[in-house]
């Protein structure tokens, strides 16, 4: 009997110091990403990207990480246009998508992005898919005139 009490209270230490080490990367994530939201605001991107790429390694899951990381990225890329920099943005919001198909903002984001490098068809979805999540967007008659021309395509 005692054996299986001490069985138990090692398996309950396991247990909260593996939920700790989970709350502990979150915690570290989120200080990842207030580190990168500060360094956009200065227009640090490439520390930026360092950072908001922390939190996604943390978080693989979080959609929030990978959208900020995709920004990062595309504010390097208005800097200095370099198409690595553009498919780094394009992936990053493609993750944010796959980790959460319900978030609008890197539905509109990812969209913006095939938008602007021409694959207008490809962004038109994405951009339904948006207003659908959120009818009452402020720019909703913008994007329905970019799905418009999307589905010209």
């Amino acid at each position: 009997m005692k054996k299986f009490l001490c069985l138990l209270l090692v398996l309950g230490l396991l247990g909260c110091a593996n939920g700790n080490q989970t709350a502990g990367k979150g915690r570290q994530a989120q200080t990842f990403m207030e580190q990168g939201l500060t360094q956009m605001q200065q227009r640090h991107y490439d520390a930026a990207i360092a950072s908001f790429g922390q939190a996604a390694a943390l978080q693989p899951q979080s959609a929030v990480a990978h959208n900020l990381l995709g920004m990062a990225y595309r504010f390097k890329y208005n800097q200095v246009r370099s198409q690595e920099l553009k498919d780094k943005e394009i992936a990053a919001f493609q993750k944010a998508v796959e980790a959460d198909p319900n978030y609008w903002v890197a539905l509109i984001n990812l969209g913006v992005s095939y938008y602007f490098i021409g694959e207008k068809a490809k962004a038109a979805p994405l951009f339904r898919r948006a207003l659908e999540l959120n009818p009452n967007h402020p720019e909703k008659e913008q994007i329905l005139t970019l799905i418009a021309e999307g589905e010209k395509q």
